[in-house]
């Protein structure tokens, strides 16, 4: 935890999804003010015809981005955090920017366990400065 997973509607280069992964862990520990080895992003290929929103048009597909990350944080952190996912898919997998969803799920601390104990929520004492 923090974990970031991608689902793909399509096949990308070994070399995007490296990009994209160290993009997001980069993103993730600014943007939320923590440490750059916190952030996981599992990234995985749906490929063609395997996953869609119903648009305006019809059928299209998405890139889904679930982010999952211990509570305590302000509502504006996550904000700014999902533009960036936005931004790093168009600019490094080439997709429209309106097939890039972001959906967060907070977890209090009871709820992640790390290193043979629980963690707790996050708090601003523990912020990395930026």
């Amino acid at each position: 935890m923090p974990y970031l997973h991608v689902d793909l509607p399509a096949k990308y280069r070994a070399s995007q999804k490296r990009e994209l992964a160290d993009r997001l862990c980069r993103l993730y520990a600014s943007v939320m003010k923590t440490q750059l080895w916190r952030p996981n992003v599992g990234i995985a290929e749906l490929g063609e015809d395997n996953l869609f929103h119903l648009g305006a048009d019809g059928l299209e597909p998405i890139v889904m981005v679930l982010v999952e990350f211990r509570a305590g944080r302000p509502n504006d952190y996550r904000l700014e955090l999902a533009k960036g996912i936005v931004d790093a898919c168009v600019d490094i997998l080439g997709v429209p920017r309106r097939w890039v969803l972001v959906e967060f799920t907070p977890h209090v601390g009871e709820e992640i366990y790390r290193d043979g104990r629980w963690v707790a929520d996050w708090t601003p004492e523990e912020s990395v400065p930026g």
